[in-house]
């Protein structure tokens, strides 16, 4: 009783700090730029300039690759490196004059107003790059645009991409919402071991405390024993029954969040060797030999990228995609039935244009249509519908991560009931409900705390 009473004080206030800004979580995202967002920016591949392949070896496998402009000149990115096709040179730094375009292009396509920018600042990391995520694009060169909004656009030094983008009210909101609640100050979020063994940490606590509640307020209310609901009276009294009902809700809540943190591995999915074998690695000579092949055939696009199957290389270019001799070669039933194949016995392979329990947004939907593939195991193997791809793989831990996190905390059990006004006006009311719970004890703690050091006081 004692411990749950003065715990309850400071742990209260932290979950009371969760539910208040889960509440603007509802409606406030995390900023971030998505692949399509970037490449929907660029200029066409400027193939006047290309192509030198400088002394990258034709036998040099290579896993990732794609053709894009970078400050008005083809660059070849593959597993991390940075190929300037019209040098044949490797690019390990990218200068704040080369940033500017890059930037101003960025936010001509989504309709920022750059009048008059300053010099981009040269930034490490900060509150909006805090994370590992973006580890490899450090430093960044930071644009500061004159529109309305403040918009604040970021540039990776090391690969000429953009990578974060901000603006003013986005800055402010995030304040009220993610960085609260899953406690992302930079001061803290910058060191990933202390920030996750706080968050497991309190997670546990809160689990702990909740728990506790629960255990006191079934001992206390007994309604087989009186005909009243609850032996206490005035803000005990709110505290009991509000705790009861909703103690489950905020239990399920703590808990689940602490489950998303992967406590110990708990629910830490493998990478499965399968999903390479549906496209697998290429030599960079074939490589070289398909970007001069739509340089010949003046393939206009934005990105091309590397996309190989079944032991032959493709490319996507702006999701069209083409042979090795830059034809087109859309994909077809069969190649995605050879596809499943690769990957072993299997239960079921199948077309979707819906999502699905486990391939599925929230603030933001996947693309479809993409072709289902269960494995004799169960795990889940989701290829893209126009390049064969793997977009996603979900073995059994990603299923329990899924149920376990994404279920008990946003409640979407059924497809679609996790996103929407109804959805958001049912969740702001449930922790409202949660937070009464919660608050009326924060409050009968810290006035039993008060009046217990009053009387130490008076004793002395």
């Amino acid at each position: 009783m004692v411990t749950h009473r003065y715990l309850g004080i400071v742990m209260g206030l932290l979950m009371l700090l969760w539910f208040a800004s889960c509440v603007a979580m509802l409606f406030v995202r995390w900023p971030e730029v998505s692949e399509a967002e970037r490449v929907r920016a660029l200029p066409p591949i400027a193939w006047a300039e290309c192509c030198d392949f400088g002394k990258v070896r034709d036998e040099q496998q290579v896993t990732h690759a794609v053709v894009e402009d970078l400050a008005g000149r083809p660059v070849l990115r593959f597993d991390g490196e940075v190929l300037d096709l019209a040098t044949g040179v490797l690019l390990h730094h990218v200068g704040a004059g080369e940033a500017i375009p890059v930037a101003e292009a960025y936010a001509e396509a989504h309709g920022v107003a750059v009048n008059s920018p300053a010099e981009p600042e040269r930034v490490e990391r900060d509150q909006w790059t805090v994370t590992g995520a973006f580890d490899k694009r450090r430093p960044f060169w930071v644009l500061h645009a004159d529109d309305p909004r403040r918009t604040d656009i970021y540039v990776s030094a090391r690969t000429g991409q953009v990578s974060q983008v901000t603006d003013r009210p986005t800055r402010i909101l995030n304040w009220l919402g993610p960085i609260p609640h899953w406690l992302y100050p930079a001061v803290l979020r910058a060191d990933t071991r202390l920030w996750v063994q706080v968050v497991v940490w309190t997670s546990l606590i809160g689990t702990f405390l909740t728990l506790t509640g629960l255990y006191l307020g079934i001992v206390a209310w007994r309604p087989w024993r009186t005909e009243r609901l609850t032996p206490f009276r005035g803000l005990m009294a709110w505290h009991h029954l509000a705790g009861l009902a909703a103690g489950i809700l905020t239990l399920t809540w703590v808990a689940s969040g602490l489950i998303s943190m992967n406590p110990w591995g708990l629910l830490e999915s493998g990478g499965d060797p399968r999903a390479g074998a549906v496209g697998g690695a290429v030599g960079f000579g074939e490589l070289r030999r398909a970007v001069l092949a739509a340089q010949a055939a003046g393939i206009s696009a934005r990105q091309l990228k590397a996309a190989p199957l079944d032991g032959r290389l493709y490319l996507m270019a702006d999701g069209v995609r083409l042979d090795a001799e830059a034809r087109a070669a859309p994909l077809s039933d069969a190649e995605l039935t050879g596809a499943a194949r690769r990957l072993g016995p299997v239960r079921e392979a199948r077309r979707l244009d819906r999502e699905d329990q486990y391939y599925r947004g929230h603030h933001e939907p996947v693309s479809l249509p993409v072709y289902r593939v269960i494995a004799d195991n169960g795990t889940r193997f989701y290829l893209d519908a126009k390049s064969g791809q793997v977009v996603r793989t979900v073995d059994g831990a990603a299923r329990g991560y899924r149920w376990l996190f994404e279920g008990l905390h946003r409640f979407d059990f059924i497809d679609g009931a996790d996103r929407g006004a109804g959805w958001a006006a049912a969740m702001v009311l449930l922790l409202g409900f949660a937070g009464l719970g919660v608050a009326t004890g924060v409050w009968l703690g810290w006035r039993r705390a008060t009046s217990d050091l009053a009387g130490l006081f008076r004793k002395r």
